[in-house]
């Protein structure tokens, strides 16, 4: 599998995947009722990625709100992105925060400090 795209609801982010673009955009809020059911398809497609991408990886990661569930989920995801890495694949990760949304920011910095082998930039957007 290597495109993916979820849209956003009021309880679940934006998810577009695209191994032939070469991007990983998540946006928007994250509550969803079964953390498990809707982030299972997207772990799946991340660790996939290490053998179906080509070229580099964009990561945009634009968070309003996520629920610690979710951040369990999310860790994941970055276990996999890490794993694309590790197979040689160059990639940015970027982690946007509102100016005035320290918790974000926070996490980004949390993730930053978690995979210290992975190029997050942790930014105002």
């Amino acid at each position: 599998m290597s495109d993916l795209h979820i849209a956003a609801t009021d309880r679940t982010p934006e998810i577009e995947l695209s191994a032939d673009k070469g991007i990983f955009i998540m946006r928007g809020e994250s509550f969803p009722e079964d953390v498990a059911a809707f982030y299972g398809q997207v772990i799946m497609a991340i660790d996939a990625l290490a053998s179906s991408i080509q070229g580099p990886l964009k990561v945009d990661v634009a968070m309003v709100y996520i629920n610690s569930s979710s951040i369990k989920a999310m860790f994941r995801i970055f276990e996999g992105l890490e794993n694309v890495r590790k197979h040689g694949h160059p990639l940015t990760i970027t982690w946007h925060f509102q100016d005035d949304d320290d918790i974000m920011e926070e996490l980004g910095e949390d993730f930053k400090d978690r995979f210290p082998e992975l190029p997050i930039k942790v930014k105002v957007s």
